[in-house]
């Protein structure tokens, strides 16, 4: 029987366990990752190398995508390491053919302790920097990779094509996040630059939004969303928009969150009088609504990892608990329902919606020792297929 957290009487208090558990999961699967990798180079010394099976894709009906090989191996060296602030240094070139180049539907992961793109299907895949731990998120389109790797803590922009990098400064250890039209990232500064910062894609207009953290912005890129704690336990959503700020009050704990054009979604940590939730209201705070109650798995599991399709039709979310535990869901966006699952018996962790209209995310528990890879499934659940053999987060 799987472990959970102990069930904790003070609601901020869980809720900060839940964030920290969060930033692990993104660092610490890597690690576990690493270390699987490296028990099984040992036991396999001496043996013959291993065929890496092809990815199996299954393209959205009417999408123009094809089905292609894996690659099995990098094609690209790895970028230099970060130089200061201000400063770039270059990776591999992209040439015109490969993706990146021109803005083309790609996918970005982490293996071999490097951070790669490729196409939809697998192929096609360019190492674009040297990270074993940490977050990132790609550009919706395709042309720059925002990360934050764990032992430097500071937010690299990759250009995709030219495999230069450039230093945003310092940054915690949180997703960054884009907008549709991809010409700028916000993400959570560090700190005496800490708070929610929004900065161009070459690094340069960095200016600081609002106290917070858990950034969240709109596809069309005109509202901002994060999460302020406040001193007395409690916590409200803070929203920036039209160069304002609002700062919304909330009941309970909030832990992650998600925003669309015309409503934000929430989600708060379990307490002693109520179950842990996803809610939504509008971007004024009105029109409180529950969007679902309780996890599947019943207690001592919280929501998070919310994610909202580009049309804004689904939210997909995780139940998250200990030693890595992550299963994935998705409902309607604009009246909940009964939920899809999107796991199979085995733990998942989503790297959100993919260019292509389908969800990304990686199978496979590495705290406890599972192999990774990367798959894609559609919102309702169906056309799960593997993409990558051994990709991780």
């Amino acid at each position: 029987m799987e472990e959970r957290p102990p069930k904790p009487t003070d609601a901020a208090e869980w809720a900060r366990i839940e964030r920290r558990r969060k930033q692990l999961v993104w660092a610490g699967v890597g690690l576990a990752t690493l270390m699987v990798v490296a028990a099984g180079a040992w036991l396999l010394f001496g043996r013959g190398a291993r065929v890496t099976p092809s990815a199996t894709y299954e393209p959205i009906p009417g999408s123009a995508e094809t089905s292609g090989g894996l690659s099995a191996d990098a094609t690209a060296s790895v970028a230099t390491t970060a130089a200061p602030s201000g400063d770039t240094t270059s990776g591999t070139a992209v040439t015109p053919s490969q993706p990146g180049a021109s803005g083309a539907c790609m996918v970005a992961y982490r293996r071999a302790e490097k951070l790669c793109v490729s196409r939809p299907d697998g192929s096609g895949e360019v190492v674009l920097a040297p990270s074993a731990d940490g977050v990132f998120a790609l550009s919706p389109d395709a042309r720059t990779l925002a990360y934050v790797d764990a032992s430097k803590r500071h937010l690299m922009l990759v250009n995709v094509a030219s495999g230069k990098q450039v230093d945003a400064g310092p940054a915690a250890l949180e997703r960054p996040v884009w907008p549709q039209g991809s010409g700028w990232c916000v993400f959570t500064g560090d700190g005496t630059q800490s708070g929610i910062r929004r900065v161009a894609t070459d690094g340069t207009d960095g200016k600081m939004l609002f106290a917070g953290t858990s950034p969240a912005v709109s596809i069309d890129g005109a509202t901002i969303v994060g999460i302020r704690s406040n001193s007395d336990g409690s916590s409200a959503i803070v929203v920036f928009r039209n160069n304002k700020t609002a700062t919304l009050p909330i009941v309970g704990y909030a832990v992650d969150v998600a925003v669309g054009s015309d409503r934000i979604y929430y989600a708060v940590a379990e307490d002693d009088l109520a179950p842990a939730e996803i809610r939504a209201m509008t971007l004024t705070g009105g029109d409180v609504g529950i969007v679902k109650s309780g996890p599947q798995a019943g207690t001592r599991v919280s929501f998070q990892d919310l994610c909202l399709s580009t049309d804004g039709a689904r939210l997909v979310y995780a139940e998250v608990g200990d030693d890595g535990y992550s299963r994935l869901f998705a409902v309607n966006a604009a009246d909940g329902g009964a939920p899809a699952s999107l796991s199979v018996r085995r733990d998942d962790y989503p790297l959100c919606w993919g260019c292509d209209g389908r969800l990304y995310f990686i199978e496979g528990n590495a705290w406890q020792g599972e192999t990774t890879k990367l798959m894609a499934v559609r919102g309702d659940g169906t056309g799960r297929t593997v993409v990558l053999e051994g990709a991780n987060r």
